[in-house]
């Protein structure tokens, strides 16, 4: 638990994602889903990147929802990723 706590609290670094997928392009905005198996289940997880002002933004999305297969975890983290971009926008990189 201890664990947890130091990465929730940032005392300890994520493992990089690993992208497997070929990115999928959405609003101007390439989605990389990286979902990995943890315990629980197939993790919620994307690297969103977007050139702004001749610059790569990147943005490392991961929610806590979890499926029970990798397919399902590639199509929930689209989903919440699009659904996220068209709420923030470029503001997702703030």
């Amino acid at each position: 638990m201890l664990g947890f706590l130091k990465k929730m609290l940032g005392g300890e670094k994520s493992e990089k994602p690993v992208i497997s997928d070929p990115p999928t392009e959405y609003s101007g905005f390439s989605i990389a889903p990286c979902p990995k198996q943890e315990a629980g289940g197939w993790s919620t997880e994307a690297m969103i990147t977007k050139e702004v002002d001749g610059e790569l933004k990147t943005h490392h999305f991961v929610r806590a929802d979890k499926t029970g297969d990798r397919e399902g975890a590639v199509v929930l983290t689209l989903n919440k990723c699009r659904m996220t971009i068209d709420q923030m926008g470029d503001g997702i990189f703030h």
